[in-house]
């Protein structure tokens, strides 16, 4: 199967986005960074639009993941999906959290997909890490655990992620 996914990373300083294609064929991931790019700290439904024209990307994704790295900016799942007309998945973390979880997701994604995450904060770094956010995303709309409990330390495995539809019924 392929998912073709945007994951958005913000960091308070700058959006970082990413436009990848994951292909799943028997339980086995593998990725392809198809686009990224970086932006000044602007509305991110406008940015994800942007980027999405900018690169030619319509029509072609399904659906976007977005992460901040803090809640003093965290931008609300229903504007995204409203302004992209896409489904849009956030709160990526909260499930684990409640179960007693650290919220760790990245190095369980980057191993899954096989992308080799950096220790240092470089642009390479965000980058990736906007690729496991993208993930997440589909690991979530597929319905499949991303969450695994022998990492973060919850009390059980759980699906993270609020699902905003932005399309119109």
């Amino acid at each position: 199967m392929v998912y073709r996914a945007i994951g958005v990373l913000d960091n308070n300083s700058e959006i970082i986005i990413a436009f990848a294609e994951f292909h799943e064929n028997a339980g086995v991931w593998s990725c392809e960074i198809m686009a990224n790019e970086k932006y000044q700290i602007t509305p991110i439904g406008e940015s994800i639009n942007k980027f999405i024209k900018d690169k030619g990307l319509q029509y072609q994704v399904a659906l976007i993941s977005y992460h901040a790295y803090s809640s003093t900016r965290s931008e609300s799942g229903a504007i995204i999906a409203t302004e992209t007309e896409l489904p849009v998945i956030t709160d990526l973390q909260a499930m684990d959290i409640a179960l007693g979880g650290n919220g760790e997701f990245f190095s369980n994604a980057a191993g899954k997909i096989n992308l080799k995450l950096d220790t240092d904060e470089t642009s390479q770094s965000d980058l990736k890490k906007a690729v496991c956010i993208a993930f997440m995303g589909v690991l979530r709309w597929r319905e499949e655990y991303n969450f695994l409990s022998s990492i973060t330390g919850a009390r059980r495995n759980s699906i993270g992620g609020a699902v905003w539809l932005g399309q119109e019924a």
